[in-house]
């Protein structure tokens, strides 16, 4: 059972609450099970082994086996059929390589639930919450079971995951037996904590939960796929279709020109192996995938492969201010006293009287922390005072307030308020000249860098009909500044986004002045005069919103509705977007995005449920490795994508080539399963393990409406690949006649491997945009690259493998001459990068 400990300072627990021990957990986890809504399908495994089976290459292999069988050759029968071993072997290598970092990215993305244990609040994953326990019900969290609330703070609750009434309800706290529980004092699994918080025992778990029938439909859903995973298998099924349809003409053709039906079907099974390039969806899954697990240790969690693939083609990117681009710890530093018969106590205790009694948020535990310095304790003022109304944060006046009855007295009340500037003023019962001096004191807090919140509050003999009244005619008392210190790594992280081609735009819902100040911290490159404000952005129609949006890079103020405009707009303007954010009403934005990341530490459940990516440290420049993480990803797919195209062609040439010509098959099917398990781990293995071009952040994103593969390239591996299969097929024409069908064949393989082994180092160097060394320094590069020449020479030098592959060994000249032509039909391609690369180090 994992337990996460949580700062006890974040969550206070209200007394007469209790939770369960840690051995208690434990013994109800076992005897109530996972609290799993969905459970997991038992046929899953046989599923996905039915799956690898059914591999294109072992399916022609089977039929390849059968035909040697009926031709009485039981050797190679036999042989094929061992082949199934090492062809499946490699497959399930490869998946379970997948498999493995998905199941790692699950287990890193799993949800967890916040609840009291031995008198501690710790976070455990959800699957491990049991009967019993005591939920923290927060802001943004995601019910994780069903239960009754115990104590609440202005909870409200979505429930239209359940009811389809997207209307927020209320929560009170139920303290009698929880079965006798009203509708407004329950909560259900799959329900979203809207504002408040609260604490709830859970009553039930797992299936059993009212959302569990529903998430037993919703698991039954196919899970998306990436637009290049979708590509590449239509790729895969187009190619197959036309390999079946060559094959079966190819067939038609041998038997219309009186070859026997068995060597026409090998000759049509042959082909249908070679032409089928089934590894581009496993290269492409185990790249994104491994990918991704990488991308975890760089602190963000991949939960969309997709995302992985629109990394590299980001051009903008929209972060948040606090907490991403700054520490996101707050610590008030000053406070400004603009009444002048207020004492510097009575404000402080004013400012204590303003937040929650068990404070969550950041800055008003800054607050007590600040006034308890100066001898303001919270404790002495809950002698004085009752909470009789709590107002919760109003997202369009930015402000909560709460009204305080002495407890001396029946007649004497106390409203308080903080909140925004602006949200205050709007409450507030001074004249021009006094509003512009607030304004002009909030300024010189803001141009410093400081967050500013503002103290208003007033005393009655009567409390009024509604939260309205209560909160007319405010005196502003003050204002609180508080520090958030720049992250020291964001300004490198920025001027990296902005070399790469990539613009950074702030958007925060601090004052303009304040936005100003971090943005020139951190290095983003802006206009001073189009730093544009969540009231100018709302006046503006769409089209004039939009040439805003596109040119400016600091957006104060603002909503997070109007989050959702601002990427639109930059979207509308062609932009590749990725889009921070941390709240529930982020999730818009978010989905809107080409790319949504979500906070990790700080986010709600719904933001990182929404989200693409989740930012594990919600760094800044965390997002900015990711994006180079991405770049390199993109990069290795395209190489190892132009290596398989140069692979495939010459087998493909040869299979066809051979039947029309009316010589025997140079490659026979034992030989395409020795190159089967060559091009597994070259394209698999040694490309993802290629490092990244040292100027990788130093070129433009990629465009989205580029092709997958360069052209330029596209063309050379065409051609090598072209060179190679007709060097091949000379080889056999020429030789056979003088050293025999066996030996020219062995020559023939010869050149194949020879022209493979160059090909490697030429797809390396595909792309010539990139920086890269000329000579490879990966151990699994060499490791491979030596394991493929060793098998050729095997094959020729061992006699059991020389009759196990129909060869037989050439004279020396020969090969060398073999090795030669292999070289050069490939070798052309290197001659460029590596004079390149000469004259640079000389000069």
């Amino acid at each position: 059972m994992r337990e996460v400990s949580i700062d006890t300072e974040t969550t206070e627990i209200p007394a007469g609450l209790e939770g369960l021990s840690s051995i208690e957990a434990r013994r109800r986890l076992a005897e109530a099970g996972p609290n799993r809504w969905v459970k997991r399908s038992r046929l899953a495994g046989v599923r996905e082994a039915i799956g690898l089976l059914l591999d294109p290459m072992a399916v022609m292999l089977a039929v390849a086996a059968a035909v040697y069988f009926l031709l009485g050759e039981t050797r190679d029968a036999v042989v094929l059929s061992l082949a199934l071993i090492p062809v499946l072997g490699v497959d399930v290598v490869l998946e379970a390589r997948s498999r493995s970092a998905l199941d790692k990215l699950a287990r890193a993305a799993a949800p967890f639930a916040d609840v009291v244990r031995q008198q501690h609040v710790v976070s455990v994953p959800v699957e491990e919450v049991v009967p019993g326990d005591l939920l923290v019900l927060r802001e943004g969290h995601v019910m994780a079971a069903d239960g009754v609330v115990r104590w609440a703070a202005n909870l409200a609750v979505d429930e239209s995951s359940l009811t389809g009434e997207s209307e927020p309800q209320s929560k009170r706290e139920w303290t009698s037996e929880p079965g006798e529980a009203p509708a407004e004092a329950r909560f259900f699994a799959g329900s979203q904590v809207l504002s408040g918080h609260g604490f709830g025992l859970v009553s039930v778990t797992g299936p059993a939960t009212e959302y569990g029938g529903i998430a037993a439909l919703v698991a039954q859903t196919a899970a998306a796929t990436s637009p290049l995973q979708r590509q590449a298998s239509a790729l895969v099924k187009r190619l197959g279709t036309v390999a079946v349809i060559v094959a079966g003409a190819l067939f038609a053709l041998s038997l219309f020109r009186g070859e026997p039906w068995t060597r026409a079907l090998l000759g049509a099974v042959s082909l249908a192996m070679a032409a089928i390039p089934e590894e581009f969806p496993i290269v492409l899954t185990l790249f994104l995938s491994v990918g991704a697990w990488r991308l975890a240790s760089h602190g963000m969690l991949v939960r969309r492969l997709a995302s992985v693939e629109t990394l590299g083609s980001t051009t903008v990117i929209c972060t948040d201010k606090t907490g991403t681009l700054t520490r996101g710890e707050f610590r008030m530093t000053r406070h400004l006293v603009l009444v002048p018969d207020l004492s510097e106590r009575e404000f402080l205790e004013a400012a204590v009287l303003a937040c929650e009694r068990h404070p969550t948020d950041a800055m008003e535990r800054a607050i007590g922390a600040y006034a308890d310095a100066r001898g303001v304790s919270p404790n002495e003022l809950d002698a004085r005072w009752a909470l009789i109304r709590d107002y919760d944060f109003d997202a369009v006046g930015k402000h909560m307030s709460h009204v305080w009855q002495a407890r001396d007295t029946d007649d004497t009340y106390l409203v308080v308020a903080k909140g925004a500037v602006e949200g205050i003023l709007a409450h507030s019962n001074l004249d021009e000249g006094a509003r512009r001096a607030v304004l002009d004191a909030n300024g010189r807090l803001a141009a410093v860098g400081l967050r500013v919140l503002a103290l208003a509050g007033r005393s009655t003999n009567r409390l009024g009909a509604g939260r309205d009244e209560d909160e007319r005619d405010l005196t502003v008392y003050g204002l609180m500044g508080f520090q958030d210190p720049l992250r020291p790594e964001v300004a490198t992280a920025v001027d990296d986004c902005q070399r790469a081609g990539i613009r950074v735009t702030m958007i925060t819902g601090d004052h303009a002045l304040t936005a100003h100040a971090v943005a020139e911290a951190a290095g983003i490159m802006h206009d001073d005069s189009l730093i544009v404000t969540g009231d100018e952005l709302a006046a503006l129609d769409e089209g004039e919103r939009t040439a805003r949006i596109t040119r400016a890079a600091i957006f104060a103020r603002i909503t997070p509705e109007q989050k959702f405009l601002i990427v639109d707009g930059l979207k509308t303007a062609g932009a590749i977007v990725a889009m921070t954010g941390d709240g529930v009403n982020d999730a818009p934005a978010l989905r809107r995005a080409d790319i949504g990341i979500a906070m990790g530490q700080r986010g709600t459940d719904v933001a990182r449920a929404t989200a693409d990516l989740v930012l594990l440290d919600d760094n800044f420049a965390s997002i900015v490795e990711t994006v180079r993480q991405g770049r390199h990803i993109f990069q290795n797919i395209q190489r190892a994508f132009l290596y398989l195209i140069a692979f495939h062609l010459p087998i493909v040439v040869l299979a066809i080539a051979a039947p029309l010509a009316g010589v025997p098959l140079v490659l026979q099917p034992i030989h395409l399963v020795w190159l089967e398990l060559i091009v597994h781990p070259v394209s698999a293995v040694v490309f993802q393990a290629e490092p990244a071009a040292a100027d990788i952040m130093s070129r433009p994103p990629r465009s989205p409406a580029a092709s997958l593969l360069p052209r330029a390239a596209l063309r050379r591996s065409v051609m090598s690949g072209g060179v190679l299969a007709v060097a091949c097929f000379a080889m056999f024409l020429w030789q056979s006649p003088m050293i025999g069908e066996a030996q020219a064949r062995a020559l023939s393989l010869v050149v194949l491997l020879s022209g493979y082994q160059v090909l490697m180092f030429a797809e390396r160097l595909a792309l010539p945009e990139l920086a890269v060394s000329a000579v490879p320094r990966t151990f699994v590069f060499w490791t491979v690259w030596c394991a493929a020449g060793l098998s050729l020479v095997a094959m020729l030098y061992v006699p059991a493998m020389a009759g196990m592959f129909r060869i037989a060994r050439p004279p020396g000249a020969h090969v060398s001459a073999a090795i030669g032509l292999g070289v050069l039909a490939v070798g052309w391609r290197l001659l460029p990068r590596w004079s390149g690369a000469g004259r640079t180090k000389s000069r």
